[in-house]
């Protein structure tokens, strides 16, 4: 007997831990580009990701358009990787 256990007790195994999945991002290819063209901002996705970023709290773009919260983790994709290096 070791450490007071009874005849028929086996030490517990660890159970092993499910291998984490890779980060699941809602971004899909143009995506983003195309909302800012059905905005009314044309291609210019930097100026359209700066004013979802300014005015996420009214809820409203200064155009009237709703702002959803996809749309705001997308805006905050786009204003992150403005600063990755090429």
């Amino acid at each position: 007997m070791y450490g007071g256990m009874k005849d028929k007790e086996k030490p517990k195994s660890r159970k092993m831990k499910k291998p984490m999945k890779p980060l699941e991002l809602d971004l899909k290819k143009g995506a983003f580009t195309k909302m800012s063209k059905e905005k009314g901002y044309g291609s210019d996705v930097q100026k359209f990701a700066n004013d979802i970023m300014k005015h996420k709290d009214k809820g409203k773009l200064p155009n009237g358009k709703k702002i959803t919260p996809l749309m705001v983790k997308r805006a905050n994709f786009v204003k992150v990787s403005r600063n990755w290096k090429k």
